[in-house]
């Protein structure tokens, strides 16, 4: 008799391990779909901040860019408050707003149409767009730019605020930076 009840007991506790086994495995399931939806999330995060600084790099490349130019200029003729991307210091030249106003041919200017041994850094999908506002011009012996002592008195310190707009591999990424540069002639 005692082999007929351990063989009743055996066959019932057979279906309670199927039933765990199922419930065990749902719950890995459900595990590992959570898993993979973080995973997604991540490679869109990680997406997403590969394109900010592709926008970055473009946007201070071209700073960069324009910074050299108006360094290697012998003096300031070159600035024309009639072309695209420039304004004068006159109030009635007031430049676009770079947060507000869509980035045109009328109120802004490629990069490369300054400085045509500029490269595009690899995976940005548009040049850079710049705006150049002339702040204001003084003589060199009201700024102090390379140190007491050193002020020539015959030069001119002309200021400058050079606002950029890079974007990134995908168009609607977008960096503005703004600096303010100051040359002397």
């Amino acid at each position: 008799m005692k082999v007929a009840r351990e063989r009743s007991s055996q066959s019932s506790q057979q279906g309670w391990v199927l039933v765990i086994g199922l419930m065990v495995l749902v719950m890995l399931t459900i595990i590992a779909m959570a898993l993979m939806r973080t995973t997604l999330l991540e490679e869109k995060m990680a997406g997403a901040s590969r394109d900010i600084n592709l926008s970055f790099e473009a946007a201070e490349s071209g700073l960069r860019a324009i910074e050299n130019f108006i360094t290697s200029q012998p003096n300031d003729y070159w600035f024309n408050p009639e072309k695209e991307g420039f304004y004068g210091e006159e109030v009635e030249s007031s430049e676009s707003h770079p947060f507000k106003e869509t980035w045109t041919d009328t109120n802004s200017a490629k990069i490369s149409s300054l400085d045509t041994s500029w490269t595009r850094p690899e995976g940005v999908t548009l040049t850079p767009r710049y705006m150049i506002k002339k702040i204001s011009e003084q003589t060199s012996g009201e700024i102090n730019m390379s140190g007491y002592g050193e002020t020539d008195l015959t030069t001119k310190t002309v200021i400058f605020r050079i606002t950029v707009r890079g974007t990134g591999g995908n168009n609607s990424t977008q960096t503005v930076l703004q600096g303010h540069y100051a040359a002397t002639y």
